[in-house]
């Protein structure tokens, strides 16, 4: 079964095994085949990896969450990941998906932080998921649509993408497979 979301397709392609390799004359399908997805940082938007940190040992962290009108506080023990820096063209979000079976795990956000327009340095996610030294996972950027500073993430109509877009740069989704640090 495919994974629904256009970030998984997008990993998908780019770890795929069954890469063509160039040619001199494409042929009748390679000409028409859509532009291949890449990942890393842009012009406009960036992670930086060089300098992410792990931080044990912290205990609690609250959430609160709306369900119904109603609030409900989630508690929980935490990792913390420190991204150095990340320069986002406009506010949005940092996004951490589970890597799981080879292949990122879109529909799971393992953590999140909010980004302001600009560059923002010390970057703190808290993952709710396990996150021990080696664990991989996929760090990605979403825009904040509405700007309403809540990540939506709900799949629209079409099943694959959701209301706060994945950040592209044309095909150049700004995203990094990365492990966890000691």
């Amino acid at each position: 079964m495919l994974p629904k979301t256009a970030i998984v397709m997008a990993c998908a392609t780019i770890l795929s095994v069954n890469s063509v390799m160039a040619q001199a004359q494409p042929s009748q399908e390679e000409a028409y085949a859509a532009p291949k997805v890449t990942m890393g940082n842009g012009k406009a938007n960036s992670i930086k990896m060089d300098g992410l940190t792990r931080a044990e040992g912290v205990r609690h962290f609250t959430e609160t969450r709306m369900h119904d009108g109603v609030a409900f506080n989630y508690r929980g023990d935490s990792v913390v990941l420190t991204f150095p820096e990340v320069v986002v063209e406009k506010a949005g979000f940092i996004v951490l998906h589970p890597v799981m079976d080879g292949r990122p795990n879109g529909d799971v956000v393992s953590g999140f932080a909010y980004l302001n327009s600009g560059v923002n340095t010390d970057v703190t996610v808290h993952l709710n998921t396990p996150a021990d030294a080696g664990r991989k996972f996929l760090v990605m950027l979403h825009t904040d649509v509405d700007n309403d500073r809540v990540l939506d993430f709900v799949f629209l109509d079409d099943g694959i993408n959701v209301e706060d877009r994945a950040v592209f740069e044309g095909t150049h989704m700004i995203a990094h497979i990365f492990a966890i640090p000691q």
